[in-house]
C-alpha cells in the first residue's frame, strides 16, 4: 500500500509527458498546414475549403463516435456549440486571409491567440491578468506593427493580415473556452459537435458570400474543384493534419493548462516560417525575423504571466478559506 502514491505519481507524470508530447506533435504537423493549404486554395475558395474540411471531419468523427453517442448530454452542447462557431469563424477568416498574405505572416499573426487566451480566461473564470500578461499583449501588438512594415517607409498590413490576426483572436476563444469548460468531456464527442457546427456555419457563410456583391462582384465567389486528385488531397490534409491535430490537442488540454497550450502552439509558426523560406514561398528579411521573434517572446511571457496569475488566484482562494 505504501507504493501506491508513488505509482500514482508516476502514472500522472507519464500522462502529463504524453500530453505535452501530443501538443509538440500537433505543433509540428500544423506548422506545415498553411503551406499545404495555400496550394489547395488555387482550386477551392477559402469558404468552400473550410466547408469541405469541416464536413469531412464531422462525418469521420461521427463514425468513430457511434459507440459513444449515448454519452451525449447538454453539457457537451453548451460548450461545443459556441466553440464550434468560433472554429468556423476563425477557419473562414484564415482561409480567406491566406489568399492575400503569405503562409509565414499568417502563421505569426495567428499567434494573437496567446494574448486573447489570458484575457478571455479572466472573463470566464475571473482570473485577472498581471503585469507580464499585459506586457506580452503590448509586445505582440508591437510585433504586428513591425511585421506590417510600418516604420520602414510603408504600411502593408492589408486585408490578408487583418483577417489572419482576427482568426488568431477567434482561435484564442476556442482554446480558452475548451480549457475552462471541456476538461471533463470526451474529446471525440466534443470535437465532433464542433465540426458539425462548423459545417453548418460554413455552409451558410459560403452561400452568403457568394450571393452578396460588392461593386458587382461576389464578396467571395464559391469555387469548387471536382477533380478526384484535389478532393483526395483535401480529404487527406483535413483528416491527417487538421482533424487528428484537433483531437490530440483537445485530449492533451485535459492535463495541460489552456494558457500553456496557447504559449506552445505559436511555435508552429517557426516550423511554417522555416518551411516557407526553404520552399521559396517567403523571403527571409530582418523585419520578418524581428517581428516573428517578438511574437514568440510575447507568447512565452504570456504563459509565464498566466502561470503567475493562476498561482495568485489560488492563493487568494486559500486566504478566503
Amino acid at each position: 500500500m505504501d507504493k501506491l502514491p508513488d505509482d500514482s505519481a508516476k502514472t500522472g507524470a507519464a500522462s502529463a509527458a504524453l500530453s505535452y508530447g501530443g501538443i509538440i506533435f500537433v505543433i509540428i504537423i500544423w506548422g506545415f498546414y498553411p503551406l499545404l493549404t495555400a496550394g489547395l486554395l488555387e482550386h477551392y475558395s477559402g469558404g468552400v475549403f473550410t466547408l469541405l474540411g469541416a464536413a469531412v471531419s464531422a462525418v469521420a468523427l461521427t463514425l468513430l463516435c457511434i459507440p459513444k453517442l449515448r454519452l451525449l448530454d447538454k453539457s457537451y452542447f453548451r460548450v461545443a456549440v459556441p466553440t464550434g462557431l468560433s472554429v468556423a469563424v476563425a477557419s473562414l477568416l484564415q482561409k480567406i486571409g491566406l489568399q492575400y498574405t503569405t503562409p509565414t505572416y499568417y502563421a505569426f499573426l495567428e499567434n494573437l491567440s496567446c494574448v486573447a487566451v489570458p484575457l478571455l480566461l479572466y472573463l470566464f473564470i475571473k482570473r485577472k491578468p498581471g503585469f507580464l500578461t499585459l506586457s506580452a499583449a503590448a509586445i505582440c501588438f508591437c510585433a504586428c506593427f513591425i511585421l506590417s512594415g510600418a516604420g520602414a517607409g510603408g504600411f502593408s498590413f492589408g486585408k490578408g493580415e487583418i483577417l489572419c490576426a482576427l482568426a488568431g483572436i477567434t482561435y484564442g476563444f476556442n482554446i480558452a473556452a475548451t480549457g475552462a469548460f471541456a476538461k471533463k468531456l470526451n474529446a471525440l464527442l466534443y470535437v465532433m459537435i464542433q465540426m458539425w457546427v462548423n459545417t453548418a456555419a460554413s455552409a451558410v457563410t459560403v452561400a452568403a458570400l457568394d450571393r452578396i456583391t460588392v461593386g458587382g462582384a461576389p464578396v467571395e465567389k464559391a469555387v469548387f474543384s471536382t477533380d478526384w486528385r484535389h478532393l483526395a488531397a483535401a480529404a487527406a490534409l483535413v483528416l491527417g493534419i487538421s482533424t487528428f491535430g484537433w483531437l490530440i490537442r483537445t485530449e492533451s488540454q485535459k492535463r495541460v493548462n489552456a494558457s500553456v497550450v496557447a504559449v506552445m502552439m505559436p511555435f508552429s509558426s517557426l516550423v511554417t516560417g522555416v518551411a516557407s523560406v526553404v520552399a521559396g514561398s517567403d523571403v527571409f528579411s530582418p523585419r520578418l525575423a524581428v517581428g516573428g521573434a517578438l511574437i514568440i517572446l510575447s507568447s512565452v511571457l504570456s504563459g509565464i504571466g498566466d502561470s503567475a496569475d493562476a498561482a495568485r488566484a489560488e492563493r487568494k482562494k486559500e486566504e478566503k478559506k
